[in-house]
């Protein structure tokens, strides 16, 4: 964006608080929302306003309709003003909406191959994916001391079509009404073994060198209890590979 454009963070921004319904519907799903952990410790106040205000604004102009929300698997163990801020919206959604469901999804990735994650990289898969194809010469691993089988973080990654095709099937059932439900395949992974799924399914050699923890992150969000419309269709490997042949053709 240039210097006196909107910036997206800022359309978010304005979006999510200032929406307003002109016709009624028969589920609204929630996605919009600020997602890094990282920049939720340099601004707080943004993912607050963003996050929790702008869940209220959604829920004032569409009273009454199956409400589904994208909440995180942060909210298990809520460390970040991210996660908080998505605790925070999940409470005021079980106290005032009759018809809701709450998804707490875990680590989102991959393709199509027609779609794509727009703007900076934020997440693992993707920032490998860039590596792979040759946009970032290297990549940071954040902490290799935890309690985990290598050191390294454990996360589940789940597939976007996998994601996309329970909501769906979640719209059709009808409301939950649940405190949450869980999307993601079961199992954890760690960050170096992510990794070295994406040199195996690309054949690249991707550099990774070992950098500090960030404040923020646990050192396991793993599913335990799916939900049961969620289908598991792709495995990590189909993430990686499709993550990192969209990756190629933004070349």
């Amino acid at each position: 964006f240039g210097r006196n454009e909107v910036s997206a963070h800022e359309k978010l921004v304005d979006d999510v608080r200032t929406f307003t319904a002109d016709e009624d519907y028969d589920a609204v799903v929630h996605l919009a929302g600020l997602i890094s952990v990282e920049e939720s410790n340099s601004e707080p106040l943004s993912y607050y306003d963003v996050n929790m205000n702008g869940t209220i604004n959604m829920l004032a102009q569409t009273k009454g309709t199956h409400f589904i929300f994208a909440s995180t698997a942060g909210a298990f163990d809520p460390i970040s003003p991210y996660a908080k801020s998505k605790v925070a919206a999940e409470d005021i959604i079980r106290q005032v909406c009759s018809s809701y469901t709450i998804f707490r999804f875990f680590n989102v990735a991959g393709s199509d191959g027609i779609h794509h994650q727009i703007g900076k990289a934020t997440h693992l898969i993707r920032i490998a994916s860039e590596v792979a194809t040759g946009k970032r010469q290297m990549m940071q691993v954040f902490g290799t001391d935890y309690d985990t089988r290598d050191g390294s973080c454990v996360r589940d990654y789940i597939h976007v079509l996998d994601l996309v095709n329970t909501i769906a099937a979640t719209i059709e059932a009808g409301p939950q009404c649940t405190p949450y439900e869980c999307l993601g395949t079961g199992t954890g992974s760690t960050t170096l073994e992510v990794i070295e799924t994406m040199r195996k399914v690309t054949g690249k050699q991707l550099w990774a060198t070992h950098a500090p923890r960030r404040p923020g992150d646990p050192a396991t969000l793993a599913l335990d209890g799916k939900y049961h419309l969620m289908q598991t269709k792709y495995t990590l490997e189909d993430i990686c590979l499709s993550a990192y042949e969209i990756e190629g053709k933004l070349i």
